[in-house]
């Protein structure tokens, strides 16, 4: 089985590539398919990219489980991973408020968890058939959780 993880260091930015895993089941004609998820930091911030053409996301975020983090969920419904990749279990990340990031085949969508040690400001964006979650990694944000985007 090939590698499901690369990783790449230039000054302070690290860059880890996470390329899809097989799904357990066959991906139906309709079904998108999650090329790829990349990982990107630097000093105080990080921004995951997910690659699915055509496809819809929604994010949300989950309480303290039983590790100790908290997560910052991307769904992508319908879709599945790239076939003939597994996942790695989880990418370290380390980076201020954020730990690690993990992906997952969940049911009949893909689902990515970004674990963090307190929310960070955050914003979310989608374009060019990729989503994208950008971090200000040691910046916690105000408020009330945010609500779930969905697109």
């Amino acid at each position: 089985m090939r590698s499901w993880i690369t990783g790449k260091v230039r000054a302070c930015l690290a860059a880890v590539a996470l390329v899809a895993l097989a799904a357990s089941s066959s991906p139906s004609a309709n079904a998108a398919t999650v090329n790829g998820v990349s990982v990107v930091k630097g000093k105080g911030w990080v921004r995951v990219s997910i690659s699915a053409p055509g496809a819809s996301y929604s994010v949300k975020e989950l309480p303290v489980n039983g590790s100790g983090y908290r997560s910052i969920v991307i769904d992508v419904p319908g879709s599945s991973i790239r076939a003939g990749l597994e996942p790695k279990s989880r990418v370290p990340i380390n980076e201020g408020l954020v730990a690690q990031v993990r992906v997952t085949q969940h049911g009949s969508g893909v689902r990515v968890y970004v674990d963090v040690l307190s929310f960070p400001k955050y914003r979310v964006s989608q374009g060019g058939g990729e989503f994208n979650l950008a971090m200000d990694s040691y910046k916690m944000r105000d408020g009330d959780p945010i609500k779930a985007h969905h697109r």
